[in-house]
Formats: structure tokens, C-alpha cells, sequence
């Protein structure tokens, strides 16, 4: 009996040691808002091994783990860690190596551009844009967009640039030679090869035609791109994301990011999307979905483009456009959302569909319903992507068929001021109904669509969902006042229903005992500043997997 006690006594105290072990990092005197279900706010972490060992009082944590890593928020607001729900981490690497013309205003920026980066180049050789705005133009700029104007720059070098949303390309005559394009080159299906009154090249390319110059651009090497892709995640890392959603992967992508993951380079965790009708979705549907390697990735979903961007005249609305439409056509049919939805639910796979228009989520869901009432799973968590119009009767349809909508916010706050010049005003009515789906479905998601869009940061985001009002200027009459978000729920957006939508919240999107340590350090506490001010608060740290992967 005595040997018995000795025993328990033993065994008693190795367990205490065991849990004074030091942890990997202490974080003291924050205001560490955990986003739990009370909204608990604590004052520091201990954490180990990547998450969350305990949380609790400064006091306390210091008292149980004697530890010489130390970092002192000196009171700082600490959040969970972003998650951007749209954004291409590829696209964006490749990124790096061209030139950003997101912020340029006029022709003669774009010339200066492109010939102070020719004149770094071998005659022959490519130069690259992407990101350019034409919102950014005045309207008699963006009739001059021609061929000539690049020639004047570059001659000699194969020139194109890319505009912000992807689906325009602005190319040289050099390029267009380079790729035997010319003025009998046929229209590709759902693309255009502009000319000119006299069936000239303008050296503008819409919709799928960009691929005729995209596709042949030259392939940046696997080890280059490795690199670019481990800058990215750093970047990315500077504005607090910690997870980027991203749409536009395939089998080779997902295998770059494995070998970054093993070298332990990668800065941000990723969620692969699968595109509909690619090879590396039907070899996925064999080999099933892929949760949480080594931390840091998961491949679960696969998305699909129903209809597009209101500017191109390509949302699928209820309404007639004012002018006759350029884009009739619809990315996909009826027929290969059924299918490949279903096909989604036999092997466990998330769906996302894109739906912009009103008409487009009416139809979708219309699907959806069918192929639910048919399949019965359990939880599909099957999310409409871009919504920006959405009629009355359909906001209750999606709560009762369990939709996640994920928003787009900079888009819609664009759109607002535009709708006008290109189908009726009444459709301001069903713009923007940020906090009607989140009432219907109880979460909302939102991504800042990077690299194709002005802002990366989600804190930017935040503050469109919140003011609902232009950055630039104050607008007096923006429609649907009552559907800004409340500053907790639009911070959820990025984090609590984020990890939701990602079958991630045991896991993440809050700050809890035992969960990953995916959290930011922030200037000034989101819950209590001005709500005009949102955007002037900074990311001093991000910290992922419990790794300070940006600040000190």
C-alpha cells in the first residue's frame, strides 16, 4: 500500500513538471480579445509547439511558466490572425517580378513605367504589367488605349500589361507579332481581340482572349518562383493574414507549396480551392481531400464561375443592362454546376460558386436546393462567392439551405457609385446586403481579392463593411444604410466565420486554450477607435503557429 502511494506521489509530481515545462513564448500586459463565444478578453498567452498552451491574467501566466522568452504587448490589441477568403498567392508571387500599375493615373505614368523597365531588359525580352485600374483614368484616357502608345515606350520588347480584375490585357505591336496575332486571328469562345473602325489591332484583349498572351508568357522557374512565393507570404503577412483562401491553385501549385512547407519558408497557411473542370480536381476526387499538412495546408474545396463583374456587363441580373451586352454568355452551365456539385458532396469536397447578379444567386441556389434535397449531406457548407445583388425572397433562402456568402466589399462600394451607367437605379435596392445575409445565415465572409484588386489589407475591408462609404470621399446618399456591419462582426468575417467556412473553428478563428497561435498585434485597439479611423490602424505583428512571421 505504501509502495502504491510513492507510486501515486510520483506519477502526481512528473505530471506538474510536465506542465511547468517552459513554453515556446510568453505574451504579457496585451488586450488580447479571444472572439470566443462571450467575447472574453485577456491579458496573455503562453504558447507551445504552435498553439495555445493557456490564456489568462499576466499574473498568472507569468507565475506558472518561468520562461526567459518573454514579449510585452505594452497593452496592445491582439486579434486572431485574418483570413483573406479570395486572393491568388501564385499570381501574386509571379506578381513581384512585374510592374504594379495599380496606383498609375495617367498615359504618360504608363510610358514612363514601361521604359524606365525596358531600358533594365535585353532587347526582345518581356515587360510585364498588371494591376492597372482604368478607374483610375479619365474617361478620354481610356479611348486612347491603344497599341501605339506602348510602342512608343518599348518598340522593341514584348509588352503587355494586365489590367486589375484579369480580364483585359493591353499589348504592344512587338507582343502581337511575337504571338502571330493579327487582324484575322479569330475571336477565342467568350473572348475578344479588339479592332479598331478600320479592322486594326488596338492591341486590346477582353474576357478569355487575355490567355492568348497570358499562356504564352514566359514561365518563371520553379526555384524563382519558390522564392517569389515565400516573399509573398511575408507581404501578405505585413497586412495580418495569416490564411489566404485561394481559387486559383492546381496539382503543381499545391506540390510548390508542400516543398516551401518542408524547408519550413512559408510565412501564411493556405486553403486550396480546386477549379471545376481542371485535371488536378478530378485527381483530387480519387485521391480525396487533404486536411492540415504538416499545419499549414488543407485542399477541401472546389470552385466554380457561374457569371462575372458588373462592369463587364457580365452579372447575371434580373433587369436588362442599358446598353446592348458585350458578354451574353453565363462561365458556366446549369448542367456543370449539378455536376459538379454532386460529384463535391460524394467525396467530401467544399463547393464555392461564384454569383455576382441577382438572377445568378437565385438560379444557383435553385441548384443547390435540388442536389441537397437529393444528396441529404450532412454539412456541406457550400458558399456563394461575390454576391453583390441579391433579391428579398432569396435572403431567407439562405439560411434555410445553411449558405455561407462571402462579399467582396471594395467591388460593391465601387460598383454603388456606377450602377447607374449601366442598368436601373432600382437595382441600388438589392446592392450590398452585408447584414441581411448575416442575419439569414448567422456568418458572412469577405475577401480583398489580391492581387486583382486596390487593397490587400483585410483592416481596409473591415472599415468599407463597417462605414460602408468610399475610402476617398463621404457620400450622402449611399443606398441600404442599415447593412453596414457591426466592427465585432466584420472582424469576424476575417477570422471566427472565416475558420467556420474553412471546417477550421475547432482549430482557429478564435484565441482559445489548445487552439493554433494565429494572432495580430495591432496599434490601436478596432473596438473602441472611431469607426471613420478603422483604416489608420497598422499590423505591428503577425504571428503564426506561434512565430512572429512579421514585426519584432
Amino acid at each position: 500500500m505504501r509502495y502504491i502511494k510513492s507510486l501515486l506521489i510520483l506519477l502526481l509530481v512528473a505530471a506538474l513538471s510536465s506542465c511547468s515545462k517552459s513554453p515556446v513564448t510568453v505574451f504579457v500586459n496585451g488586450k488580447i480579445y479571444s472572439l470566443d463565444g462571450n467575447n472574453t478578453v485577456y491579458e496573455a498567452m503562453a504558447i507551445r509547439d504552435g498553439k495555445i498552451l493557456e490564456i489568462g491574467t499576466t499574473a498568472k501566466i507569468k507565475e506558472k511558466f518561468d520562461t526567459k522568452d518573454v514579449i510585452d504587448l505594452n497593452g496592445k490589441t491582439v486579434i486572431p490572425g485574418f483570413t483573406d477568403m479570395e486572393g491568388s498567392l501564385v499570381e501574386f508571387a509571379k506578381n513581384l517580378n512585374f510592374i504594379n500599375f495599380s496606383n498609375v493615373k495617367s498615359i504618360e505614368e504608363v510610358q514612363k513605367l514601361i521604359s524606365d523597365n525596358a531600358k533594365l531588359r535585353k532587347e526582345g525580352s518581356w515587360v510585364v504589367g498588371y494591376a492597372l485600374n482604368e478607374l483610375n483614368f479619365k474617361e478620354e484616357d481610356l479611348l486612347k488605349f491603344d497599341k501605339s502608345l506602348l510602342d512608343v515606350s518599348a518598340p522593341n520588347h514584348n509588352v503587355y500589361i494586365v489590367n486589375i480584375t484579369g480580364d483585359m490585357v493591353w499589348a504592344n505591336s512587338k507582343l502581337l507579332q511575337t504571338l502571330q496575332i493579327t487582324n484575322q486571328t479569330p475571336d477565342p469562345k467568350d473572348g475578344e481581340i479588339e479592332k479598331n473602325e478600320k479592322g486594326e489591332l488596338t492591341g486590346l484583349l477582353f474576357d478569355k482572349a487575355v490567355n492568348l498572351v497570358k499562356e504564352k508568357s514566359p514561365e518563371i522557374s520553379k526555384e524563382d518562383l519558390a522564392s517569389s512565393l515565400q516573399l509573398a507570404t511575408l507581404e501578405l503577412a505585413k497586412y495580418g493574414i495569416t490564411e489566404v483562401h485561394d481559387r486559383t491553385v492546381n496539382k503543381e501549385a499545391i506540390n510548390l507549396f508542400k516543398q516551401i512547407i518542408d524547408s519550413n519558408k512559408l510565412a501564411i497557411k493556405m486553403y486550396g480551392i480546386l477549379s471545376a473542370g481542371d485535371a488536378s480536381f478530378e485527381e483530387y476526387l480519387t485521391k480525396g481531400i487533404e486536411v492540415n499538412y504538416k499545419d499549414f495546408l488543407t485542399v477541401r474545396a472546389v470552385s466554380i464561375d457561374y457569371d462575372g463583374a458588373l462592369t463587364l456587363q457580365a452579372a447575371s441580373m434580373n433587369d436588362k443592362y442599358k446598353t446592348d451586352i458585350k458578354n451574353t454568355f453565363l462561365y458556366a452551365t446549369d448542367e456543370e454546376i449539378e455536376t459538379t456539385f454532386k460529384k463535391a458532396i460524394d467525396k467530401g469536397f467544399q463547393f464555392c460558386i461564384k454569383s455576382v447578379g441577382d438572377k445568378a444567386v437565385t438560379n444557383n441556389l435553385n441548384i443547390i436546393e435540388k442536389v441537397l434535397k437529393e444528396k441529404n449531406p450532412k454539412d456541406h457548407r457550400t458558399v456563394l462567392e461575390y454576391i453583390e445583388f441579391i433579391s428579398p425572397s432569396d435572403l431567407s433562402r439562405l439560411g434555410a439551405l445553411k449558405i455561407i456568402p462571402s462579399v467582396r466589399p471594395e467591388e460593391t462600394m465601387t460598383d454603388i457609385g456606377i450602377i447607374k451607367d449601366y442598368i436601373s437605379e432600382n437595382n441600388l435596392n438589392s446592392v450590398g446586403m452585408w447584414n441581411a445575409m448575416l442575419q439569414s445565415t448567422k456568418y458572412i465572409t469577405a475577401g480583398t481579392n489580391f492581387p486583382y484588386s486596390n487593397y490587400i489589407s483585410p483592416i481596409t475591408l473591415i472599415h468599407l463593411l463597417v462605414n460602408r462609404q468610399p475610402l476617398e470621399t463621404t457620400q450622402g446618399s449611399i443606398p441600404n444604410p442599415n447593412q453596414k456591419l457591426s466592427v465585432l462582426d466584420a472582424v469576424k468575417a476575417f477570422t471566427v466565420y472565416a475558420a467556420y467556412s474553412g471546417f477550421q473553428e475547432n482549430t482557429k478563428g478564435t484565441l482559445e486554450k489548445d487552439k493554433y497561435a494565429d494572432f495580430i498585434v495591432l496599434s490601436d485597439d478596432i473596438f473602441i477607435i472611431d469607426a471613420g479611423k478603422i483604416n489608420n490602424i497598422k499590423v505591428l505583428k503577425t504571428v503564426v503557429n506561434g512565430k512572429i512571421v512579421f514585426g519584432k
